[in-house]
């Protein structure tokens, strides 16, 4: 039998982190290339079978390793039996529930950075679509 079937998980809130937009003396070119560091946190509360996924987006210009902006939130999702996916503090999670997570969260994060920069000089500046599977919790 496939577990990974079994798992039950909901997004119960989302709160926003950090965020800062660092104002420019210049004004950036038209055709500026924006580069995006992203790191993404887990973070476990077995006992309320909570899993918090937090994005971390650095923005920089290609040019430059200055960072222009920056950007985390935190994905509270419940999972049914956190428990039983916890050994020795290690979260052991299918793949692809961690998976499905993080490109959950990326995605919200995606759209909580164009609200956010809406207006401003990195209105353009819009998150790439990364793989999902690069980010796992460290072991």
């Amino acid at each position: 039998m496939d577990v990974t079937k079994n798992i039950s998980f909901k997004l119960k809130n989302i709160e926003i982190g950090e965020s800062s937009l660092k104002h420019l003396n210049y004004v950036l070119p038209a055709d500026v290339i924006y580069k995006f560091t992203i790191n993404i946190d887990h973070l476990l509360n077995v006992e309320e079978n909570l899993i918090v996924i937090k994005p971390i987006v650095d923005i920089f210009i290609d040019e430059s390793e200055e960072t222009l902006a920056n950007l985390s939130a935190s994905l509270i999702f419940e999972i049914e039996n956190l428990s039983h996916y916890v050994f020795e503090k290690e979260l052991k999670l299918p793949s692809d529930v961690i998976i499905a997570l993080n490109s959950i969260s990326i995605s919200t994060v995606r759209g909580i950075m164009f609200s956010a920069f809406k207006g401003t000089y990195l209105h353009n500046a819009i998150l790439p679509v990364v793989d999902p599977k690069s980010f796992f919790p460290s072991k």
